[in-house]
């Protein structure tokens, strides 16, 4: 894969480094005043929650179509609160989990901007900033040197999502994000696959570990089914964001670097 993200060391932003970077900007954003905090849905959700919890604030959310490039407030409710904030000159925070591109925090920020008609009271935080992004967060982590994974993307990074938004240079639409599904065909370790067990290619093992990871990296695939557990083993050692999937009396049971088995 020949990509910007593929040159770039992965970095894995986990729960516990969101929440010191949440709690890196607690006394600035008690000196800038903030009076509401906005989650763009769904990235946006968690660090909003979080800094919620932290300072003490109401949240809400943000509702965004990709398809659309449409912004909307269902609670109708939070537009009181933005009232409130207007006329005592308080901030509103708009939270979202990464600025890349900057499609979707432009235009949420445009929305809002729509009716709070001061672009001084709107203040945005990001987890994952890109020193392209065509939106300037005023916190964020800048993560131009990483490709940086956070807790809720790990499943569904494909390599063809990787090459379509290089290509593209725009936010995808599909939430999925084209994951891919693999199964490894083992003769000694039988898969018995349920039918809506959705598959897209399937691998025949015959024994040779280097040329399956071989075929693993060039599939890329974020899940894989596979009974072999000296196999499993190998796999989570080379691919740690993989999701295995092993199949036991009809049932598979999901294995992973970072989860318990769970039977599903």
């Amino acid at each position: 894969m020949d990509t910007e993200f593929s040159r770039l060391p992965v970095y894995f932003y986990g729960y516990d480094a969101i929440e010191t970077f949440c709690l890196s900007k607690r006394a600035q954003l008690i000196q800038e005043n903030v009076g509401l905090i906005l989650g763009i849905l769904r990235g946006g959700a968690i660090p909003a929650l979080m800094l919620s919890q932290m300072l003490g604030l109401p949240v809400d959310f943000v509702h965004y179509d990709r398809r659309e490039a449409k912004a909307e407030i269902n609670n109708r409710k939070v537009f009181d609160l933005v009232d409130s904030c207007v006329k005592e000159r308080k901030k509103i925070l708009l939270v979202d989990d990464v600025a890349g591109v900057g499609y979707t925090l432009a235009n949420c920020r445009d929305y809002l901007l729509s009716f709070i008609k001061d672009e001084s009271l709107i203040r945005v935080l990001t987890l994952v900033h890109h020193a392209s992004s065509r939106t300037k967060s005023d916190y964020c982590k800048d993560c131009s040197s990483v490709h940086a994974i956070l807790p809720w993307e790990r499943y569904v990074t494909s390599h063809q999502c990787q090459d379509d938004f290089v290509k593209a240079q725009a936010a995808l639409v599909d939430d999925q994000r084209y994951k891919k599904t693999l199964a490894i065909d083992d003769a000694n370790y039988p898969l018995n696959l349920k039918q809506e067990w959705r598959v897209d290619c399937h691998l025949a093992f015959n024994g040779g570990y280097r040329s399956t990871m071989d075929a693993i990296r060039t599939v890329g695939p974020e899940e894989i089914y596979c009974n072999n557990e000296s196999l499993i083993g190998a796999i989570l050692k080379e691919f740690p964001f993989s999701i295995i999937y092993k199949t036991i009396d009809h049932k598979r049971y999901r294995i992973s670097s970072f989860d318990p088995n769970d039977p599903d």
